[in-house]
């Protein structure tokens, strides 16, 4: 029985389809745990546990990947929240790094961050997003910049939203080091379990390491 053209048409999508390799899709992550915070070791970890054992947290790892996912999308529409300074900030390169900036200066704006030549090998920061952390806004921009200039290729501006989104989280997260109470820690944990992916840092390292029940009275010959 011959196929009708509508009949055809689909049998040859299903054949491309079928005969096209196809990306897989990145495994799930496991949901975050519920945990029941203990204390800080050291001022650095966070020490937690619940039915299932023991958990040791990463302070600064856990709020960088708060922040990064913050950033990350915030970086997604930053010429809207960019604010126009009354007084610029002033910035000094040498002449070959200004003429490769002036280049690249479409890119920083897709950022939310404005230049404008200011003679010689001067820049004016004209504006830059209002949610960048306080205090550090020169310092990221600086950052942003010496990144881009040392690219050898044309950047992608989503390569330029996660670095920079990498670099407003490292300076705006908790330190090693840091007392912060139990209210602060339930509050990190749970923004930390509403994220993406709340078990590894930006840079690739883990947050967090557990130890089961079964591991611990292993550990202490309670069962063999």
């Amino acid at each position: 029985e011959r196929l009708s053209p509508r009949e055809t048409a689909a049998a040859s999508e299903a054949l491309l389809r079928a005969m096209t390799p196809q990306a897989e899709e990145p495994p799930a992550l496991p949901d975050f745990p519920k945990l029941h915070p203990i204390g800080q070791l050291h001022g650095t970890y966070i020490v937690a546990q619940n039915e299932e054992g023991l958990f040791l947290i990463d302070q600064h790892a856990a709020h960088e990947r708060i922040n990064y996912e913050h950033y990350y999308d915030k970086f997604g529409n930053p010429a809207e929240a960019s604010q126009e300074l009354l007084v610029p900030l002033t910035l000094e390169f040498t002449a070959i790094e200004a003429a490769k900036l002036a280049d690249r200066l479409p890119q920083l704006e897709q950022a939310g961050v404005y230049l404008e030549p200011f003679g010689g090998a001067s820049f004016l920061v004209r504006a830059y997003p209002h949610w960048l952390p306080a205090g550090e806004e020169q310092a990221l921009i600086e950052e942003m910049i010496e990144w881009l200039l040392g690219e050898k290729k044309q950047v992608d501006i989503g390569k330029l939203r996660e670095k920079a989104a990498i670099m407003c989280s490292c300076k705006a997260s908790i330190k090693a080091n840091q007392s912060i109470g139990l209210l602060e820690i339930e509050t990190l944990l749970d923004r930390l379990a509403a994220c993406r992916n709340p078990y590894t840092c930006p840079h690739g390292r883990p947050i967090v390491v557990s130890f089961s029940t079964y591991e611990l009275e292993k550990m202490f010959k309670r069962v063999m």
